[in-house]
């Protein structure tokens, strides 16, 4: 209830406080500009967005201000943290813009150009725009002071100090993107010299100059807060700041290809024998030559980055498991682009061979496929061969790698994509032949015939490539985790209730045969001292809460692993809930003994049921659908294309 009330007054308070900034800024920009008497609309507009924004934000703000005051819960909530740095985050963003703006003017003016053609506050005045950077800083400035007060008084526990890592890192993320909108701009200017265009690229250049004044500090000033921040393990070790290099690496991989591509496939036409003037060359791609590299700096900037956090984790596997993943998502680009890069060059190559006629089509298809394969093969050959080199290894981390969750998805993965683009090129190929025979003449047949054979023999190697990869992984994961498994001795010593022990031991019988499971009963006594030997003790939570004296006299003896059965005496509770359901219960403590026997140092319950689990499950799901839709998308329109 308390929380749905602090949600309602907040909500209240930060619509109340804006509608009382622009309120203001409408009311000063045409006092300003044109008196009491200037334009009806834009004054009625100030006086009404005013008049109601002050009560609605005075009277929910001082209600939290003396709650807060009172109960220090109220103070440091979650939903308090967020309202304060999402009340900076919106009014710092029109100071920004109207900086923008002012910066554009300016240096369009500086350079005898109309402020007409600029990006940024073209039909804006340096009044509307110091108006707006006025109001919006008094109250920046009010609620940051406030906000700092209270991190200085903040308990260890509370929020605030994540709100804060979020902003911080969102902010970084905008100024960097302005920055690589800014050095583009830039090249491109310079590229514009040898176009000859001298208007467009002034203002290129006023609009770039613009962009570098506003994101280059924005960016470095929350980098260098982020990078100061990390003597603190809760920042070092933070997942938002892993994710966050994720997102940007994978940014800066995704367009470098793209950009890269386009400037690729246009130097190889070129080569092939395209007439190409440099003039047309900067008309056609300086705009992707001017990405290219800020993105591909970005890419290798914050990649080394990334490479040099995932070193810092003292924790091997999880190290593992991250580099993995960003090898496997190169990889994964990688190959899907080498996949479209085959099927464009087959459908080109073999129409070139079986039409003379097409010899005189330009060059622009094969060099396009030349270029994808230019830049996917390096791409996905260079981090599958670490991915492989690590998963020949023969030791632990060359098991951890075969058996990895992350590898598996990525076979699987391939595999349905490579199934599925082979049903299409075949069921397109009998459709074709089909409608043929049946005296619907089909254009080309033969050379749709050859393509569509071509097709399926790349898929087809492909298919039996990666299916062999897995079929190695699943032999040498079956062979290590039987060794692995025999030594691995489980005792259980059950008393009395046995219905969970009993299905867990059966289930340990299916699941892992070699595995050795011992059941002893309380009913003939303690255990005797050989079996102090086993590696991994299971008892129920009621009798680890109340052992009988000889038994805990053996358990002090005990020098395994020891790991509870869910089951409490009468007169118990757990603090967390469990799940009701005695066989729920049973596969996730057959899952815990599997993990303990198969070398990893916690046990794992099973899939996480923590909603930042789920969404990394979602959102990893529709990564890799929406890579299947593109891959399939574009493979159809090459079958069906002109």
């Amino acid at each position: 209830m308390r929380t749905v009330r602090r949600l309602y007054f907040y909500a209240l308070a930060l619509v109340g406080a804006h509608a009382l900034i622009w309120g203001s800024v409408s009311l000063l920009r045409t006092v300003l500009e044109g008196g009491w008497m200037g334009e009806a609309t834009l004054t009625a507009t100030g006086i009404a967005l005013t008049l109601v924004g002050l009560p609605v934000f005075l009277l929910h703000w001082l209600t939290l201000q003396r709650d807060a005051q009172r109960d220090p819960e109220e103070r440091f909530s979650r939903i308090r943290a967020v309202f304060l740095y999402v009340f900076l985050f919106w009014t710092l963003l029109p100071m920004l813009y109207a900086l923008l703006a002012l910066f554009n003017r300016w240096t369009a003016q500086f350079m005898g150009l109309s402020p007409q053609g600029v990006w940024f506050g073209a039909s804006q005045s340096d009044l509307d725009n110091l108006v707006a950077l006025v109001v919006n800083g008094i109250a920046f400035v009010f609620f940051a002071r406030l906000l700092f007060a209270e991190l200085r008084q903040a308990p260890a526990e509370s929020f605030l100090p994540d709100a804060r890592r979020f902003y911080r890192y969102l902010w970084m993320v905008l100024g960097l993107i302005l920055t690589v909108l800014a050095v583009q701009g830039l090249v491109r200017y310079l590229l514009s010299l040898l176009e000859g265009d001298a208007l467009s690229g002034a203002y290129l250049l006023a609009n770039s100059v613009a962009l570098a004044l506003v994101g280059v500090p924005l960016w470095m000033y929350f980098l260098w807060h982020i990078d100061g921040a990390l003597d603190d393990p809760h920042e070092r070790d933070s997942v938002l700041r892993l994710v966050t290099l994720y997102l940007i690496t994978f940014a800066g991989v995704t367009g470098t290809l793209v950009a890269g591509s386009r400037v690729l496939s246009a130097v190889l036409a070129w080569v092939l024998g395209r007439p190409l003037s440099l003039s047309d060359f900067i008309t056609g791609e300086g705009s992707a030559l001017a990405l290219l590299i800020p993105l591909a700096v970005m890419w290798a900037y914050y990649g080394n980055r990334l490479n040099t956090e995932m070193t810092r984790i003292p924790l091997q596997p999880l190290r593992e498991g991250l580099q993995r993943f960003y090898r496997s998502l190169l990889s994964a680009l990688g190959l899907a682009v080498t996949l479209l890069g085959l099927v464009s060059l087959i459908t080109d190559l073999f129409t070139r061979l079986l039409q003379p006629d097409a010899l005189l089509i330009g060059a622009d298809r094969l060099a396009s496929s030349l270029a994808g394969l230019a830049i996917g093969l390096p791409l996905w050959l260079t981090p599958w061969n670490d991915l492989q080199g690590e998963a020949f290894l023969l030791d632990e981390r060359g098991d951890r790698a075969r058996r990895s969750v992350i590898r598996r998805a990525y076979l699987y993965v391939f595999i349905f994509a490579l199934v599925v683009l082979m049903m299409l090129a075949g069921g397109n190929l009998i459709y074709s032949l089909i409608t043929h025979l049946l005296g619907q003449p089909v254009d080309d047949l033969a050379l749709l015939a050859i393509t569509r054979l071509g097709m399926l023999g790349v898929f087809a190697v492909l298919l039996a490539y990666h299916l062999a990869v897995l079929r190695a992984d699943s032999r040498s994961a079956l062979q290590a985790l039987g060794k692995m498994h025999a030594g691995f001795l489980t005792l259980f010593i059950v008393d009395g209730e046995t219905a969970l022990a009993e299905q867990v031991v059966a289930a340990l019988h299916q699941q892992a045969p070699r595995l050795p499971v011992l059941v002893h009963s309380l009913a003939n006594g303690v255990p005797s001292d050989e079996y102090l030997q086993a590696r991994l003790l299971v008892l129920p939570a009621a009798l680890a809460l109340e052992p009988p004296p000889a038994l805990r006299l053996w358990l002090e003896g005990y020098r395994g692993k020891r790991l509870l059965l869910p089951t409490l005496p009468n007169g118990w509770a757990w603090g967390a809930s469990l799940p009701g359901d005695l066989r729920e219960r049973a596969r996730q403590a057959v899952n815990a003994i599997l993990s303990l026997a198969e070398g990893e140092e916690t046990p794992r319950a099973g899939v996480s049921a923590s909603p930042w689990a789920v969404a990394g499950y979602v959102l990893g799901g529709l990564f890799a659908a929406q890579m299947l839709i593109v891959l399939m998308t574009l493979f159809i329109s090459s079958l069906y294309g002109d």
